[in-house]
């Protein structure tokens, strides 16, 4: 067990640039396994009131701490960074934040007790060690425990120890304790039934305890140290509580007095903190497998949820249920009967700051639940997408409206002004038994456009589908797999890849036009005159478009040719429709449209590296933003042609949708630039200053 080499580069978004507000993913869960969920972000998060109460999970590769306050929406403004709360390093709060520094799926993660370092692990045995509180998060150590998955992690009270378990695979081990500054090992923990460990806990207190759950054995192992070691056969233990299957959960109280265990079979076990014997078992707490449990702040009562869509709150001293939530019911909007949505089987559960209780499903749908703490009369649900963004686009002019995509065919709208997710639009012709919110039947959304007081929907299930409000209400059937949208002002082109297909009033009113090359990118001016079309061959394609309905309603007008080197990959018009803008993998050219003369050419904004998947125009027309699959956005101005504004690492696995906020706000929206990326977050960038700055406007 090496201590590996640690990079720091792209671990979050820098802090330089000026982000205001992050929305951010729901989640990564899998059914039958527990969602890791931490409430307790440490001492000093606890004893700031600028400090929001959040939650930290997984999301793929990425570390989400997202923050979760009920009572502040009215203050949170995606325009400026909050004035109220603080960021992880005290500088002002963007809604959350995103943590990037591993290389394979995060599986667990916890705060250590004071709240300034993070532990986390990941699918390949990795473990990491980074700083919460530095501007940068910088990484202290990286190293590898395990052979397989780690499942769970826990800190001892000093902030010194870590344990660790999860699949041993074909090494001895399944669980380990290391000291967090070298990752040296302080003591020999014992191995669960084929090397799968589940859960574990570190004693708040001396004398030290460990405690750890095996993942097929029903079995919960107790070690004392340092160094630690296995207590077997003193008569007192109880290892054998549980009936079959997995032990998902260990969790000490606050004081250390009692440790408590949940698990496949539906019962939750009381143990003994110090001498670890059994105290008591509660059984058939759920109707189904308990996945997560977890104490409130005062220790007395145990937050457990299951399978079956509850989540109840135990008195530990008295072994009763003392409140329970229906969250399968809130999210089904109605009774589930016997059968429990898949969607709303929950997988995880936390209590955070002010005792807040919050859990979460298998739809990555989190449950502020009503508590006293937050003057709550029903669960609120906080909604978003569990896969990565795949298109975007804004509501119409002065809603405050933001509709996003993702690769599952969910959609998602935004309020633009505070950031926060209003609903997903469900699908009127296919009722969602599962509660999973999935428009395009699990199918990638490629493009979303709105017209004529519709959102419309193109994916790879084949069909447009047109949704008003969040009823999504009819559908268009595609003859070819659809892969964008141009949108005029009363008409759709359709680019699939077989041709074109115009769209006008949520009717089709054109046959496939085929075309004697592949298009790759297309856009429409806004009096539906004139269409752009980008080719594999990478020319550029310009038709007049007829009003009359017909077979072909397009004549080529104009071909620009050895504009690019590449074929191109997006188009924007300016908005008074005098330049066109293209780009390519490199290349970011802009052109007059009405001599088709070069404004940029090829060879002079060529600083992508990948493929450049959007471009938006500025309201006045002074700036143009791209963002790539190479993880950045750029700012290029027509008239400061050697000059641009550079963001980094924007969002990990590329930037899919990018916007001036514009007239959707009512006001202040001029510079205000919005991005969404395959990280599942949307980003919102005031970059005024840098642009005025940079380009003397």
């Amino acid at each position: 067990m090496g201590v590996d080499a640690v990079d720091a580069s792209n671990s979050c978004v820098p802090p330089t640039h000026p982000l205001t507000r992050q929305s951010l993913p729901l989640p990564t869960a899998s059914r039958g396994e527990p969602v890791f969920l931490d409430g307790d972000a440490g001492r000093l998060s606890e004893i700031d009131d600028a400090k929001a109460p959040c939650a930290m999970y997984a999301w793929g590769k990425l570390i989400v701490v997202r923050e979760i306050d009920v009572n502040d929406d009215g203050m949170a403004s995606t325009f400026s960074a909050s004035s109220t709360r603080t960021g992880p390093s005290g500088a002002p709060s963007t809604g959350g934040f995103v943590y990037r520094g591993h290389s394979a799926n995060v599986t667990a993660a916890k705060f250590n007790p004071a709240g300034t370092y993070v532990a986390s692990g990941d699918a390949r045995g990795k473990l990491r060690l980074w700083a919460y509180d530095h501007e940068e998060h910088l990484p202290k150590l990286e190293v590898q425990v395990l052979a397989g998955p780690i499942r769970d992690i826990s800190w001892d009270s000093e902030g010194r120890r870590i344990v660790v378990v999860g699949d041993g695979m074909q090494s001895p081990e399944s669980a380990k304790v290391i000291q967090w500054d070298t990752g040296v090992k302080c003591g020999d923990l014992g191995s669960h039934a084929r090397k799968k460990g589940s859960s574990c806990a570190f004693r708040p207190c001396r004398p030290m305890r460990i405690a750890t759950g095996g993942g097929e054995d029903a079995s919960v192992f107790f070690h004392k140290g340092p160094p630690f070691q296995r207590v077997v056969g003193d008569g007192v233990v109880s290892e054998k509580c549980h009936e079959r299957g997995a032990v998902h959960s260990l969790r000490y109280n606050r004081d250390g007095s009692m440790l408590a265990s949940v698990g496949t079979d539906g019962s939750v076990c009381f143990y003994e903190g110090k001498g670890m014997g059994l105290i008591t078992r509660v059984e058939k707490v759920h109707n189904s497998s308990i996945f997560s449990c977890t104490w409130n702040r005062a220790g007395s009562h145990l937050l457990t949820c299951g399978a079956d869509g509850f989540v109840k709150m135990l008195d530990a001293k008295a072994g009763t249920v003392a409140s329970e939530w229906d969250v399968a019911r809130c999210q089904s909007s109605g009774e589930t009967g016997d059968k429990v949505p898949q969607g709303t089987m929950l997988l995880g559960c936390t209590v955070v700051k002010g005792d807040m209780p919050v859990s979460v499903g298998y739809n990555g749908q989190i449950a502020v639940l009503a508590a006293a703490a937050n003057g709550l009369d029903e669960p609120r649900i906080i909604t978003g997408h569990q896969a990565p963004i795949s298109a975007m686009t804004f509501g119409p002019p002065g809603a405050n409206t933001l509709y996003t995509a993702d690769t599952d065919g969910v959609i998602v709208e935004w309020d633009g002004a505070t950031g926060v997710a209003r609903g997903r639009v469900s699908n009127v012709d296919d009722e969602d038994l599962e509660s999973m919110g999935k428009v395009h039947a699990g199918a990638t959304v490629s493009s979303l456009t709105f017209s004529g007081g519709a959102l419309y929907s193109a994916g790879w299930d084949d069909y447009v589908r047109t949704t008003h409000g969040r009823v999504c209400n009819g559908k268009l059937k595609m003859d070819a797999q659809p892969n964008a949208m141009a949108c005029g002002t009363n008409s759709i082109v359709v680019m699939t890849v077989e041709g074109l297909v115009l769209v006008k009033d949520e009717e089709l009113v054109s046959e496939m036009i085929r075309l004697p090359y592949t298009a790759t990118a297309a856009c429409l001016s806004k009096d539906d005159s004139t269409l752009y079309v980008g080719g594999d061959d990478c020319n550029i394609y310009i038709y007049g478009v007829s009003s009359s309905s017909g077979s072909n309603p397009l004549g080529e007008s104009h071909v620009i040719k050895g504009g690019h080197l590449k074929p191109v990959q997006s188009l924007a018009l300016s908005p008074d429709g005098t330049k066109l803008a293209a780009a390519d993998v490199r290349d970011v050219c802009i052109y007059d449209t009405k001599d088709h003369s070069n404004i940029v050419s090829k060879g002079r904004w060529c600083f992508h590296t990948q493929r450049i998947r959007c471009l938006a125009w500025s309201p006045d027309g002074s700036v143009v933003a791209s963002g790539g699959n190479d993880d950045n956005i750029f700012l290029w101005c027509p008239t400061k042609k050697t000059k641009r504004v550079h963001y980094r690492f924007a969002h990990r696995g590329g930037v899919k949708g990018l916007g001036f906020v514009g007239s959707n706000a009512t006001t202040g929206g001029e510079w205000m630039l919005v991005s969404a990326g395959a990280d599942g977050c949307i980003n919102w960038w005031n970059v005024e200053e840098d642009a005025k700055k940079k380009f003397g406007l």
